[in-house]
């Protein structure tokens, strides 16, 4: 039993993201591809989309050099699938992340199914997360922060995401239910099939082929700015 259970904690990972309001700050600890949207109301009222955190997997084109200057001599630090899906030593997207043993340590390229071949010189994934900070000085009523994992923007834009939010706030909705309603009706699309199709599709492979996980947060960042408690919506798919 305990091999099953060494091998199955070698081979499962997350990601993860964190924000955190103090002194009038907002930090957002970072840990794979989720990511991290800011929306502030610009001029005409209009509300701005701007990314907090970098999507740290290999897609990112900062990341594959990165990936290149520390694992010199392996040509298949990365290999790409296609035009929107990019693998560290062939096995995983993100390059920061939670688990993934056998991509952190030699100990556990062993098991079944998951051994990465020669050339191996671990780790590849890191697990200390990128932190970015920013003031909070020039937020003002109705601002807001969007947390959402990858399979949100794998088929929305930051400002896609924004107006959803701004959209469903003004209708009395939950902006975050609104957002994964809008992923999944686009996924549903990209492949043909009714939405209500995807929504009844058991969770495994078969699912995840069309979504990956859609779950979003919604933090009122007014709120947020001038209290140690803020309000947030949260919603997510089931995978």
């Amino acid at each position: 039993s305990r091999l099953v259970h060494a091998e199955r904690l070698s081979s499962v990972g997350a990601c993860a993201l964190l924000a955190c309001v103090h002194d009038n700050k907002l930090f957002v600890a970072n840990l794979g591809d989720s990511r991290g949207v800011i929306a502030q109301r610009g001029f005409g009222g209009a509300f701005r989309a701007q990314r907090v955190t970098t999507d740290l997997n290999a897609m990112n084109q900062s990341e594959q050099e990165r990936l290149r200057r520390d694992h010199p001599g392996e040509p298949d630090i990365f290999r790409c699938r296609g035009p929107y899906s990019c693998y560290v030593k062939g096995c995983l997207q993100p390059t920061y992340g939670l688990g993934d043993a056998y991509l952190k340590y030699a100990h556990f390229n062993h098991f079944p199914g998951r051994v990465v071949p020669e050339p191996y010189k671990p780790p590849y994934i890191r697990s200390a997360p990128q932190i970015t900070q920013r003031p909070l000085s020039s937020v003002s009523e109705g601002d807001f922060l969007i947390l959402a994992t990858d399979g949100v923007w794998d088929y929305l834009s930051d400002q896609n995401a924004v107006d959803l939010v701004n959209r469903a706030r003004k209708n009395g909705s939950n902006p975050a239910e609104a957002v994964v309603d809008a992923t999944l009706e686009l996924a549903a699309a990209r492949f043909g099939i009714a939405r209500e199709q995807l929504v009844a599709m058991p969770t495994g492979r078969q699912r995840r082929r069309i979504h990956d996980d859609a779950t979003v947060i919604v933090v009122d960042l007014h709120q947020a700015a001038q209290a140690s408690t803020a309000s947030a919506t949260v919603a997510r798919s089931r995978l």
